[in-house]
């Protein structure tokens, strides 16, 4: 359960510092932002998922 609290945080920063570099900087610092705010989203539905469900992964 510590791990679904430690993703959910992690992903979401990320998400959104991704999303900041993806709108604001020029190539190809813009198209890492842009998979960091997915791999971020990624991690916090990850999360969510492992809170929910104790057999989740």
């Amino acid at each position: 359960m510590l791990f679904a609290f430690v993703l959910i945080p992690i992903g979401l920063v990320s998400t959104v510092y991704g999303v900041v570099l993806a709108t604001e900087r020029r190539r190809p610092i813009d198209l890492a932002g842009a998979l960091l705010a997915a791999a971020g989203l990624a991690a916090a539905l990850l999360g969510v998922g492992r809170l929910l469900s104790e057999r989740f992964f």
